[in-house]
């Protein structure tokens, strides 16, 4: 071998040993760049499984408020509540025991937001659990509690011993317990825990 080729053999294991070094150094230096961007999308990769998480719960739970709780079979349900309407006519006393049968009261209503919410909806007059008591001297509702202050003023020129019914153009009739109409029984809506 000439020194001609011993210089260009040690200049091409010279030039290829430089290129090793720098392909190390160049690998080390993607290495150290890629580490941030590898930790950076795998903080955003659990940051969107997170959050995908939090949409889906949101949703289902929107969509068990929209269903809140469940009623028998031809009732009614509105705002936690279940409401059966009878096709039938009794008097006061025949209609509080249907309901009783129920598992249900009579019609008691309770707020302003009820009565025009889903009540002046109905189409014929309905007893509700509403009647003056003789010995009390006061308007009471079927289960023993008394009329709200809110409502005192539907029944306050009623006279004493009658009975209560509701309907037709959001009107409050009173009459005596034995006339007979249709009659509306309510119950809490049975409420679910998922």
């Amino acid at each position: 071998m000439n020194k001609l080729n011993v210089a260009f053999t040690e200049k091409k294991m010279s030039h290829s040993t430089q290129k090793q070094k720098r392909g190390r150094m160049h690998g080390t230096r993607e290495d150290s760049l890629s580490a941030p961007w590898k930790l950076l999308a795998g903080i955003l990769g659990v940051l969107s499984l997170v959050l995908m998480a939090a949409v889906l719960t949101l949703g289902i739970l929107m969509v068990k408020s929209c269903y809140y709780g469940s009623c028998p079979e031809k009732w009614i349900w509105s705002r936690g509540n279940c409401y059966y309407i009878s096709n039938d006519i009794m008097d006061w006393q025949g209609s509080r025991t249907d309901c009783m049968k129920r598992n249900s009261t009579l019609l008691k209503i309770e707020s302003r937001e009820e009565l025009n919410n889903f009540l002046n909806l109905l189409s014929a007059m309905y007893w509700t659990g509403l009647s003056h008591n003789v010995t009390a001297s006061s308007w009471m509702w079927d289960d023993g509690a008394a009329l709200s202050q809110e409502l005192l003023s539907v029944v306050k020129d009623f006279p004493s011993g009658k009975c209560v019914y509701y309907g037709l153009q959001d009107s409050f009739v009173h009459d005596d317990c034995n006339y007979s109409t249709f009659y509306i029984c309510k119950q809490m809506a049975m409420q679910f825990l998922f």
